[in-house]
């Protein structure tokens, strides 16, 4: 039920939904929640919700450089966690913080 908020990124900014860490290993043991967060931000691996109109205009790219849906790493640390108003985890970065592109 409620209606479904869209986040919109304002200008350079890229919405993205990181891939979950898994909190218990294979054996069963669980993992601190402060010891996925560091792993977490080694690198963050999501896929792009949502991106702004200026995105990658500054370096020579246009919006055309990424599309929503693909999977890409964010420089370490970048970013900034935002929830949606169903409590859904997101993060937002700027453009010159993704690094890769990941091709299937």
């Amino acid at each position: 039920g409620g209606k479904r908020v869209m986040l919109t990124p304002v200008l350079h900014r890229i919405i993205l939904k990181l891939d979950s860490i898994e909190e218990v290993t294979a054996s069963g043991i669980v993992i601190p929640k402060d010891l996925i967060e560091k792993e977490r931000k080694a690198v963050e691996i999501g896929t792009v919700v949502s991106i702004g109109e200026t995105a990658f205009k500054d370096y020579g790219g246009s919006i055309d450089t990424i599309k929503i849906g693909d999977r890409v790493i964010i420089a370490k640390y970048s970013g900034k966690e935002i929830k949606d108003i169903d409590e859904t985890s997101y993060v937002v970065c700027n453009d010159e913080d993704l690094l890769v592109i990941i091709k299937e």
